[in-house]
């Protein structure tokens, strides 16, 4: 069986979700991520500081994996797709931002002007997320789940 020429669509959507994937790794120490998250209790923070890094490398070998037209993968990227829907909330805490928001003002990289709109600087940054998160996950469900693409998929 010879195999059709690979769609822009699977190539566009593979280079973002390698590029995410990477971009998303946490490169800062448990430290910090520590601080981010607190008062969450530490066992809960590395378990998501764990699973957010085993997350970003099932998602980088999904990517590949999707340009290799692997259907296992195409599924793993719909799933991870639907999970994302169903926990963006608590992927993009509030409170995170708002503690980024006032590191910067403590550090000076913010106008101090800025702290009696750090909540709504927060929720704002939060549902800009939300909505990135949201529209990409739909916007791969809708891609990967077209017979057509699936069609693609060995």
């Amino acid at each position: 069986m010879v195999r059709e020429k690979i769609p822009k669509g699977i190539i566009v959507f593979s280079i973002l979700i390698i590029l995410y994937s990477l971009h998303g790794l946490p490169t800062v120490d448990f430290n910090t991520y520590y601080a981010k998250f607190y008062p969450s209790p530490e066992k809960i923070i590395l378990a998501r500081y764990i699973f957010s890094i085993a997350l970003r490398i099932v998602l980088l070998v999904s990517g590949i994996g999707i340009l290799l037209r692997r259907d296992i993968f195409r599924k793993i990227i719909l799933l991870i797709s639907f999970f994302t829907i169903a926990t963006v909330y608590w992927k993009h805490p509030v409170s995170v931002f708002k503690k980024v928001l006032i590191w910067k003002v403590a550090q000076g990289i913010l106008p101090v002007d800025v702290i009696p709109k750090i909540d709504m600087l927060a929720w704002s940054s939060a549902i800009i997320c939300y909505v990135i998160d949201i529209g990409f996950a739909l916007c791969l469900l809708c891609y990967f789940t077209r017979p057509k693409i699936k069609k693609q998929f060995i």
